[in-house]
């Protein structure tokens, strides 16, 4: 199953509550204020070994660099929604 993250990971559990619930192997995109995690010392540990897309877009609009995962477009995301089906978004 294909997970969304868009809360950031320091103003809500979304990321944390979607780390415990995937199954492993699942991909999670992180996306909007979700993309945050990607770019923190804090979360880098976390998210190892974590199939990992960070949205491009969102990461420009906030003028931040991803530290881990790799970066897709908007027509990424819908690839790999495309590939999974329907993901299961975490957001509050």
């Amino acid at each position: 199953m294909l997970h969304l993250v868009m809360s950031s990971p320091f103003a809500s559990r979304s990321l944390e509550q979607c780390l415990a619930h995937r199954t492993a192997g699942d991909p999670v995109v992180l996306l909007q204020d979700g993309v945050i995690a990607a770019c923190t010392q804090t979360w880098l540990s976390r998210l190892q070994g974590v199939p990992l897309y960070v949205l491009q877009e969102d990461l420009q609009a906030r003028g931040l660099s991803a530290l881990e995962g790799q970066s897709i477009s908007m027509g990424g995301l819908v690839d790999l929604i495309a590939e999974h089906g329907s993901p299961l978004s975490w957001g509050e």
